[in-house]
């Protein structure tokens, strides 16, 4: 009687030759999952309602949140993380600290922007990627595709430099005898561009 395939000394037995091209430790599933599972995003870019650039970035320090940050009159602050695939830590990260503000996260794919929406650390309904950048700026919308460096657009910070500690400092120092405005929970700046109270509504409202 002849071996079925697969049995002992057939194909896909224990006899079997290793396909050709492919050694014997070739993983199958790791090359299945690279070829047709979920694509790494391409960019993870956070829109916070926060006017001061400068200090946000330093809540970025403290929260261990690596990005530029770019200010855009209307929304606030757009940050480009510098890791894609950190996107959604770094959110949930920057809403912690910035507990006021709903923190906006788009993860830009190859076919397809998703949404997220985070605050004081806890994430909240996803919203509409689409009807957001059709509300805000066009800047934001250049900025999501890719088409403008963040590194080199005005009033960019480097968000996630320095220690924790002396960004800590940076935030809470007094001037004056005075509280500084842009310690995390309150992120307002008098001095840069925006609302009076240095906070800006998600739709630039």
């Amino acid at each position: 009687m002849s071996e079925r395939p697969g049995g002992p000394g057939g194909p896909g037995g224990p006899g079997e030759e290793p396909l050709e091209g492919l050694g014997e430790d070739f993983d199958f599933d790791a090359a299945f999952q690279r070829e047709f599972g979920p694509k790494p995003p391409l960019r993870s870019v956070l829109v916070v309602p926060v006017a001061a650039a400068r200090k946000l970035a330093e809540v970025c320090t403290v929260a261990g949140v690596r990005a530029h940050v770019v200010p855009v009159r209307g929304v606030g602050c757009v940050l480009v993380t510098e890791d894609p695939a950190t996107g959604e830590q770094d959110a949930q990260a920057l809403s912690a600290v910035v507990r006021q503000a709903e923190v906006l996260l788009l993860t830009v794919r190859e076919e397809s922007i998703e949404g997220q929406s985070w605050t004081a650390g806890q994430r909240g309904p996803d919203p509409k990627p689409g009807l957001l950048l059709s509300v805000w700026p066009d800047e934001v919308q250049r900025i999501v595709l890719g088409r403008v460096d963040p590194a080199e657009a005005a009033g960019a910070a480097q968000g996630g430099e320095g220690s924790r500690i002396g960004a800590f400092w940076k935030l809470f120092r007094r001037d004056d005898g005075r509280g500084d405005a842009g310690a995390p929970g309150s992120p307002g700046d008098p001095g840069d561009p925006g609302d009076d109270d240095g906070r800006e509504g998600p739709g630039g409202r």
